[in-house]
């Protein structure tokens, strides 16, 4: 069954879901769209946002739905990125909830059209007591107390790539009012960092930078 992911040149909420589907192995058409030609398309389209995610004649507009779909068709190393087990899958679901939590005063920046109002909002979410750095100190909290350096059990799932891929913008210098060194006290979050990029696999796919922004997932 054929596979499109659909979203503009950049990271974002899709890298995810493109990451998994590379790392299983998953052949798919990444289709990376302008604004320019985003704005006819949407009047196509029924989910009138991006990603999409077309599977066959099915169309999927909800992010963390695509990644949890390509995380559960896909294997690296022979282990599946979603967990079989359910109580393991419980953890990698919470796990995937709790960055999206830590991401999400962020998301909600982007509605905010004055632009230094917007850049102090930012700053005050990745500050100490704000809604982002509590869920980074949570998050980093969590990653001290594994014994094996990924998020959930002892291998690699979409935990860590959810994780991974929603650490670099908040440290890239793309989003403005967030200060590129927000992340340097959370040294679990760090070391996990290093530890996902220094997966070959990971390593080559982020090998050669698409745009700037993607040089911190190196």
């Amino acid at each position: 069954m054929s596979i499109k992911v659909v979203y503009f040149p950049a990271p974002g909420r899709v890298e995810p879901v493109r990451l998994a589907l590379t790392l299983g192995g998953i052949t798919f058409e990444d289709e990376r769209v302008t604004f320019e030609q985003w704005g006819p398309m949407k009047e196509r389209v029924a989910p009138k946002q991006l990603p999409l995610m077309y599977i066959g004649d099915k169309v999927i507009g909800q992010s963390t739905a695509q990644m949890r779909y390509a995380a559960k068709i896909s294997k690296f190393e022979g282990k599946p990125l979603y967990p079989e087990d359910a109580l393991l899958a419980l953890e990698v679901d919470e796990f995937v909830d709790f960055v999206g939590e830590m991401f999400g005063p962020i998301g909600a920046s982007f509605k905010i059209e004055d632009q230094a109002a917007k850049e102090a909002f930012r700053a005050k979410a990745v500050s100490e007591g704000g809604d982002a750095h509590k869920w980074i100190s949570y998050i980093d909290s969590l990653l001290g107390k594994s014994k094996s350096g990924f998020a959930v059990g002892d291998h690699l799932t979409i935990a860590d790539i959810a994780a991974f891929c929603w650490y670099q913008p908040l440290k890239s210098g793309f989003l403005d009012g967030i200060p590129v060194t927000c992340l340097d006290e959370f040294k679990n979050i760090e070391a996990h960092k290093q530890k996902i990029a220094n997966i070959p696999a990971v390593k080559a796919y982020y090998s050669e930078p698409k745009m700037p922004i993607y040089k911190t997932y190196q």
